[in-house]
Order: C-alpha cells, then sequence, then structure tokens
C-alpha cells in the first residue's frame, strides 16, 4: 500500500515515480489514494460510526478530488474562509455538512455563510458574536453558535501551532463564555447550541485529548448548575503522524484513537460529539517530487540543490519542521548536508545538517509528509508558479488533479 520501494526505486502503489516525474515534470506532489482511502477508513470506523459527527479541516489540503473523497465516507467540512465555503458549495456540500470555524470573519463570509443555512458557526470572541446577531437579524436568519473555549490545556506541541493556552489567539476564556451563555436572551437571533474547544495540532500523546475531556466534564457541569443546558461539544481535532517514519500506518502513530472516543462518550454521554481531523488524514499521503540541480561545498558545508522550495513546502522553514528525504533510486552510501531550494532566502532549506542519501545532478529526490499545508500553503514568491498535484490510483492511473500555473496565469491578476 502507498509508497514503496520496488527493486530500489520508490514506487506509489505500482508506478515508478520516475514516470511521474517524466510525464509532469518536477516539483510534483504525488498522492496515494490507497492511503487517503485507509486514513478516511480508520476515521469512518473510530468516529463516524459510533455516532461522532466528522467535519474534515480543509484547510490542511483543499484538492477537490481529496475532498469529494473524504465527503464519501460520510464527512462534512471544516471551514475558515470565504473561499473555503465556496470550494464546499463548489463540490457539493450541504448546508447542514459545513460548519466555519476561524478567528476572523468578515460581513461578507458570515453574510454568505448565513444566507447557505450551515450548520454552525464556532464563535472565537464576543465581537464576532455580536456581528453574526447583527448580520442574523438583517437577514432575517437565526444562526447556530458553537462558543469556542480556550481551555489553557498544553497540547506539548509547536507553539506555533498550539491554539489552546491563554496567550494564544483562538477562543475565549471560561469566564466570558459563560458569561454569554447565562445573557444568550440578548442574542435573539442566535442559537447557542455548545461548545468547541481545538488546543492545537500534530499532537502525538494522548493525555492533552484526555485532559480536555475532563475539563469539559467539569465546565458542562458548571454550566447545568446555572440551568444552561446545550446539546453539542466539539472537540476540535490535532492527531498527529509520525513525521520520521512517514510510511507508518494511521493506527500505528495513534493508537489511541478508539480508547479517546470510548472515554468522550463515557464521560461526556449526554451531548452530541464533534471532531475535525485534518492533518491526519492526508499528510503522510503525498510526497513531493523534485529534480535534484545539483550539488556543492561552502567550506565543510554540503548542498543538494533542488528545484522545489519553501514555496511548495514553507513548514521547515516556519516550525523547523522534520520531513523525511528519500532518493527515488536506492543508495547504500549517505553524506551528511542541507536540501535547498532554489528561492532567494536562506531560509529555503527543506532540511538542514541531516544524513542524506548521496545524490547526484538530475536524480529524483523525495520529501515525504507533503499531503498536508504543502500545496495549501503554496506561493508564487520568485515568481514560481504553483506546482501540479497527481494522484496515483488504487488501479495504477496517473491522474492529474491539479495542473501547474502558467505564467499568463500568474500575471493576469497584475
Amino acid at each position: 500500500m502507498g509508497f514503496s520501494y520496488v527493486n530500489d526505486r520508490l514506487f506509489c502503489q505500482n508506478v515508478d515515480l520516475a514516470a511521474v516525474a517524466q510525464k509532469f515534470g518536477t516539483p510534483t506532489y504525488v498522492y496515494s489514494e490507497s492511503i487517503l482511502k485507509r486514513n478516511a477508513q480508520v476515521i469512518k470506523n473510530c468516529f463516524i460510526d459510533r455516532g461522532v459527527q466528522v467535519s474534515y479541516a480543509m484547510k490542511a489540503n483543499s484538492n477537490p478530488e481529496i475532498l469529494k473523497l473524504f465527503r464519501s465516507y460520510g464527512m462534512g467540512v471544516d471551514i475558515v474562509s470565504a473561499g473555503e465555503f465556496k470550494m464546499a458549495q463548489h463540490i457539493g456540500y450541504k448546508a447542514g455538512e459545513i460548519n466555519f470555524a476561524g478567528v476572523g470573519k468578515t460581513n461578507e463570509e458570515l453574510t454568505l455563510a448565513l444566507e447557505f443555512g450551515i450548520d454552525h458557526f464556532n464563535v472565537e470572541s464576543q465581537f464576532e458574536l455580536e456581528l453574526l446577531e447583527s448580520r442574523a437579524a438583517i437577514l432575517g436568519k437565526n444562526a447556530s453558535v458553537l462558543l469556542r473555549l480556550n481551555p489553557d490545556i498544553d497540547p506539548q506541541t509547536h507553539p506555533h501551532i498550539s491554539t489552546g493556552l491563554k496567550k494564544n489567539k483562538f477562543g475565549m476564556s471560561p469566564e466570558l463564555v459563560r458569561h454569554l451563555l447565562t445573557h444568550a436572551k440578548d442574542y435573539p437571533h442566535i442559537n447557542f447550541d455548545g461548545i468547541h474547544c481545538h488546543i492545537g495540532s500534530q499532537i502525538l500523546r494522548s493525555q492533552p485529548f484526555y485532559d480536555l475531556i475532563d475539563y469539559l466534564a467539569l465546565f458542562t457541569a458548571d454550566l447545568r448548575s446555572l440551568n444552561v443546558e446545550i446539546a453539542h461539544l466539539d472537540l476540535g481535532g490535532g492527531f498527529g503522524v509520525n513525521y520520521m517514519d512517514p510510511f507508518e500506518d494511521i493506527l500505528e502513530t495513534t493508537p489511541y484513537l478508539e480508547a479517546y472516543v470510548d472515554v468522550a462518550q463515557k464521560k461526556l454521554s449526554q451531548y452530541q460529539l464533534h471532531i475535525q481531523p485534518g492533518r491526519v488524514l492526508v499528510a503522510n499521503s503525498a510526497v513531493l517530487l523534485n529534480r535534484v540541480l545539483g550539488t556543492k561545498v561552502n567550506g565543510d558545508h554540503y548542498f543538494v540543490v533542488i528545484d522545489g522550495a519553501t514555496t511548495d513546502l514553507i513548514r521547515p522553514a516556519l516550525y523547523d519542521a522534520y520531513h523525511a528525504i528519500y532518493s527515488h533510486q536506492k543508495r547504500e552510501t549517505s553524506r551528511t548536508g542541507d536540501v535547498v531550494g532554489p528561492v532567494c532566502e536562506s531560509s529555503d532549506a527543506l532540511a538542514k545538517q541531516r544524513e542524506l542519501p548521496e545524490f547526484c545532478t538530475d536524480d529524483l529526490l523525495v520529501i515525504a509528509s507533503a499531503g498536508a499545508y504543502a500545496s495549501s500553503m503554496g506561493s508564487t514568491y520568485n515568481l514560481r508558479p504553483l506546482s501540479p498535484e497527481v494522484l496515483i490510483t488504487e488501479a495504477g492511473e496517473m491522474k492529474l488533479i491539479k495542473r501547474r500555473q502558467s505564467f499568463k496565469e500568474m500575471i493576469s491578476l497584475y
């Protein structure tokens, strides 16, 4: 399943990655349909089939083919912008399959979602709630709302993807959430349906999730003592992936998923539970396929220069993120060095001081775990075109699911 070496050449399913490079060029994102389906089936088995409402966090990867695949497994979609809302509409998501998250929603965005009648909004602040009440009143609508609670729980992940601490911009204090719910009559066009929490991303340990369950059990008990009844609890997402071994199965990396549901349903049994997985579904389903432009040595520092760049995969520059590096042609010899791109920034490094396979000019270099926050965070810095995306189907077809951007398309905006 997925990516493996066959006769010392890296394949996706039964397709040699060299064939992908020959047909579509480099850099190119290459997705495994079998991995995407495996990950979706795990989430379906662990959550959807046990009554938990699942919405895929589109920000991780918004390719329409991937959205369609996840929808076929019963997932709704979690959006954070007007663009993502319009993509959800384009795919054919019904109103009841969409929830709108995000810390700063505009008048336009709220109006679009209200007119469509989406399932609910995750409201992040009092000013957003007041704006939503105003827009709903003007449109003659009622808005279903989950208030985003900031529980001040440490997710034990990178600071840039921690979202549940007081110092993070997300959510509201428990005092403010409690105040808003006990003053619901001040917002006649708002249906206060529940609480939303999301404590962070790339969480590999189960304890932060159990801490969140315990916190919500106490918080909702306090609400009931104040005669505040809600129906929904949203536990967010954040399930991590193994970037060190990107071809590990999802249940090896996150073996706690079923136990997590058991504990949540036991301690929060009176509520409809929701989650929004993103990274865990897509990260290790794809690689970034690159061509080696050459190698160079500065003093005692060795560099492998490739045609891919931080415009294709910005995570190493943003988070010092680790992505495993492979050679398409399996090599026994190695050398310590950096993998860098052609972008005119010192931060344009995809790997630093890594034990690398020995590369030569025109070799294919493969960067793993490129399915999440890679293409969706891509840019045209240095007027580099956005790279294509290719899905290798279970039948072994090379299916172009996003073509390479042309220069004409880039300059058409000027």
